[in-house]
């Protein structure tokens, strides 16, 4: 679909209506940017010059948000179904491929969470307003998220039961936020993140008499 072209007329009102009809669009469907005003010719001898001015197409942010993904996957040279749903300031892309869904999702997701990354960097660059991407691939994240959920309440109960602290393996952000959360509202238990960068790991471990050093403990991600 094109989204903006550059056309002529004598005056400024008719290069944009033939933009406009090019584009197949309304006036409040489009920005209008004057490149040239029309000049007359001088004393007849010269011709004068055609206004001149570019129209383009006004794009939603969810068009935009499946542009970009779409593109992405292309450049990947991945064949995809997309599937959006709109959850109040989320955009939650579930892909389809054509049996490539391992390759797309990576080792522990880390390929699609790369993607994700670049697609809401790309979103916010062109508009700081813009909703949040997650991207998913034949329901993986959710299905990731009930086996941390799963992992975390089994360690929890380990915990307990030894008195004795346990470390995960390394997490990504996100996978990080399903264990903190699954684990928050136990008593018994702390958690916290050790380790630099992106990818840190977890202990699980008994929890103290002071509350209020589980809860700093607890907001370290």
């Amino acid at each position: 679909m094109t989204r903006a072209v550059e056309t002529m007329g004598k005056t400024v009102a008719e290069a944009t209506m033939t933009a406009l009809k090019e584009l197949g669009i309304s006036r409040d469907a489009a920005d209008i940017e004057i490149i040239a005003e029309p000049r007359r010719g001088f004393l007849g001898f010269l011709p004068g010059t055609p206004a001149k001015v570019r129209v383009t197409r006004q794009i939603s942010s969810r068009d935009r948000a499946e542009e970009i993904v779409q593109d992405l996957l292309r450049y990947m040279h991945f064949s995809c179904q997309l599937h959006v749903v709109e959850e109040k300031s989320v955009l939650v892309f579930n892909i389809e491929t054509a049996g490539a869904d391992g390759l797309l999702i990576g080792k522990s997701g880390n390929t699609l969470s790369a993607l994700e990354y670049m697609v809401n960097r790309m979103l916010q660059r062109e508009n700081s307003r813009s909703r949040k991407v997650v991207l998913d691939v034949s329901g993986y994240k959710s299905r990731r998220d009930d086996f941390l959920r799963s992992k975390a309440l089994s360690l929890a109960e380990q915990v307990k039961s030894a008195g004795q602290q346990v470390t995960m393996e390394p997490l990504g952000a996100e996978d990080r936020k399903i264990v903190h959360a699954a684990l928050r509202d136990d008593p018994r238990v702390v958690t916290r993140s050790i380790g630099h960068g992106g990818v840190k790991s977890i202990i699980v471990a008994p929890a103290t008499d002071k509350p209020e050093g589980r809860s700093r403990r607890r907001r370290k991600r």
